[in-house]
């Protein structure tokens, strides 16, 4: 499912994140006003299975996601890559669940009751995204841009084989960081174009970063109006769309991509076999 980003000021999360805050504001809100009225205090649990949930959801991603990980450990405690498993982390709420109302009974009504609340929102609000999400079908944006040579390059020319479109800019900390991942993605996995796009810059500003860094990629665009930004309401930078073959946007990250995290946005792309590991190494 492509991940909407909701901006509010001057921050901008994905829709998942968005839903996930509002389902805890609703399950706090449930039990205070169950609290008020005579039942058991649960927020502390609350906010316990919280923590549970989300640690066990971090740590079955990166188990099942360890080769990619295992280049640089130390990565698997940075969780702002977005690696998340959401079936584990439910399952490890719904076990913390009940062995807190098997030792505290009082707990029962009030902390069911919360999360029943929360995970409503919760799940009700991804359920419509997914709906709204497949009546769009967002395509590939039919969008003429220049490489490092001011050659033009229409982003539809791609379609045909699954397309990983990064926007970034070089004045941008994540973007940097990011960048050596999906470089030595594209060339290790041929099955997939990675298109690069700068956001606001001029090609000899990439160009001057790209020699300073080392790096090399093939696909390296330039969008000085910010074009393809403004298309796919892409607000953060770097913000990485994921296009399956037939042009179809089926996923949208927002923020720095590790390898663990590139692997499993692109599964939902690739129809054929998974693609060899990716590393943060990049070949020069």
């Amino acid at each position: 499912m492509a991940a909407p980003v909701v901006s509010i000021g001057p921050l901008a999360w994905s829709l998942g994140t968005v839903l996930l805050v509002a389902g805890v504001f609703v399950a706090l809100a449930v039990a205070s006003f169950l609290h008020r009225r005579g039942q058991a205090r649960v927020e502390p649990a609350l906010w316990a299975l919280l923590a549970l949930s989300l640690l066990v959801a971090r740590i079955a991603f990166v188990v099942r996601w360890w080769p990619q990980y295992a280049a640089s450990p130390l990565s698997m405690l940075d969780p702002r890559d977005g690696g998340f498993s959401p079936l584990a982390g439910v399952v490890a709420l719904g076990l913390g669940v009940l062995g807190l109302i098997w030792r505290r009974p009082m707990l029962r009504l009030p902390l069911t009751a919360s999360l029943a609340g929360g995970l409503l929102v919760w799940g009700f609000g991804l359920l419509v995204a997914d709906r709204l999400d497949a009546a769009m079908h967002t395509p590939l944006p039919a969008l003429t841009l220049r490489d490092l040579d001011d050659r033009p390059v229409d982003l539809r020319a791609f379609a045909g084989k699954p397309v990983v479109v990064n926007l970034w800019a070089t004045w941008c900390p994540p973007c940097r960081r990011e960048l050596p991942v999906l470089i030595r993605a594209q060339q290790v996995d041929r099955q997939v174009h990675f298109v690069f796009v700068d956001q606001g810059e001029s090609a000899a500003e990439v160009r001057a970063y790209l020699a300073a860094s080392g790096l090399r990629a093939d696909h390296m665009l330039v969008d000085p109006a910010q074009s393809l930004a403004q298309q796919m309401n892409a607000r953060v930078f770097p913000t990485t769309l994921f296009f399956d073959a037939g042009g179809v946007l089926r996923s949208m990250h927002v923020g720095a991509l590790s390898p663990a995290t590139l692997a499993a946005e692109m599964r939902l792309i690739l129809s054929g076999a998974p693609s060899a590991p990716i590393h943060a190494g990049v070949t020069r």
